[in-house]
């Protein structure tokens, strides 16, 4: 039986509008728990260094994909 991850499964439910889903479309090519976990940290420093802020729903989303990234890699 093949594993589904729940990464994967948060990736396709995200509830973003367009305005949202163009803050943090780099995340959505990750192919690995560990690859989202790194996408979602550049993402975050990339909106800091260029002092832009990430709407509220886009940040709820990539707080969301880091946690089941982090139990998908923990077997949790």
């Amino acid at each position: 039986m093949k594993k589904v991850y729940r990464y994967s499964i948060t990736l396709n439910k995200n509830g973003l509008n367009d305005y949202e889903k163009n803050f943090v479309n780099y995340v959505f090519e990750s192919s690995s728990p560990k690859d989202a976990l790194r996408r979602v940290d550049s993402v975050y420093e990339r909106h800091e260094n260029i002092g832009k802020r990430i709407p509220y729903n886009a940040k709820l989303f990539l707080e969301a994909l880091a946690t089941s990234a982090e139990a998908d890699i923990h077997n949790v």
